[in-house]
């Protein structure tokens, strides 16, 4: 989002990166888990093309409004993918994309008005409706890189936890693992480095959501390593933070900060919760996506743990 002229443009510098920045790593997705992904991301960006089409014919005839000034949250239709497994429909993706766009930013007013994060609105949403198939199953990735171009879909589900995997990877070989696209995982976000990379950028030197970034780089280690002390976990402290849908779920927070605290306090809280929900909703679940629930929760219980822990003068913290 950027200013020009005195008014909000829609698509700023912030997410000309984003798109730049996600459309190569989908390509390479593409090719480790097959052709159903590229039509999956082709289709949701496709179905935010025709929304944002929608939102311009609205437009009064009178209306001064740039196209480039709609307020429109695409970021919902370029991150979705991250987080789609192949098996999903994907007859299913255009409704379920309008649905979670009606749910999360319509019904709040619109964009820069909302309360929860589009993109895991519309995860939760496929959770929903797909809970008790195996739809949701993560993907093992092709044996060599390029395959997916020739072949339709991965399609082969890992027949045990995610965490299993992950937690058997050598410290000394996490960073490789990140972004090498060997491990099983939402075919999306296997290249988990990369997007911590992403987000990384957008926090530090776009400035959204900075304070909460920097305290999830931290507390999701230190978490991690009193769990591990306390014998719940067997992996090291950077492991939830460079593998799993930690580094995903963190580029859709810094990316919409519209759903994020603005104090820099309130941020801290925010970033402290979600990194101890994480590890509790990640490390024994079932779920692959299971950490999309202890998002949400962030967003709905900081505001409260922040009135009831932050000192207020005059009506305001």
């Amino acid at each position: 989002m950027s200013k020009q002229g005195g008014r909000l443009s829609n698509f700023g510098g912030a997410d000309w990166l984003l798109l730049l920045v996600m459309l190569p790593l989908y390509f390479a997705v593409w090719g480790r888990f097959g052709q159903k992904f590229a039509a999956a991301a082709g289709l949701s960006v496709a179905t935010g093309v025709a929304c944002w089409f929608v939102a311009l014919l609205q437009q009064p005839a009178n209306s001064d409004i740039k196209a480039g000034e709609i307020p429109f949250c695409w970021s919902l239709f370029i991150l979705f993918p991250v987080f789609c497994p192949l098996a999903l429909p994907l007859w299913i993706i255009p409704p379920l994309l309008v649905l979670a766009y009606i749910i999360s930013i319509s019904s709040f007013g619109g964009f820069r008005r909302h309360c929860f994060n589009p993109v895991a609105v519309a995860v939760v949403l496929m959770l929903v409706g797909y809970s008790s198939t195996a739809s949701l199953s993560a993907s093992k990735p092709l044996l060599s890189a390029g395959a997916g171009y020739r072949a339709w879909s991965a399609g082969v589900p890992p027949t045990r936890p995610l965490w299993f995997y992950y937690a058997a990877v050598p410290l000394e070989k996490l960073l490789v693992a990140s972004f090498s696209a060997d491990l099983p995982a939402m075919p999306g976000s296997v290249f988990s480095l990369p997007l911590l990379f992403l987000a990384g950028v957008m926090a530090l030197f776009f400035g959204r959501g900075r304070a909460w970034f920097i305290t999830l780089l931290l507390a999701v280690p230190g978490f991690a390593a009193i769990a591990g002390n306390a014998g719940l976990v067997s992996f090291s402290p950077l492991h939830p933070l460079l593998l799993g849908l930690a580094p995903a779920l963190m580029l859709i927070a810094v990316v919409d900060y519209h759903t994020l605290p603005t104090r820099m306090s309130e941020q801290i809280i925010s970033g402290l919760l979600f990194s101890a929900l994480l590890l509790l909703f990640t490390i024994r679940s079932v779920n692959p996506l299971g950490a999309v629930y202890a998002f949400l929760l962030m967003q709905v219980l900081s505001p409260l743990l922040c009135d009831l822990l932050l000192p207020q003068k005059g009506g305001a913290r």
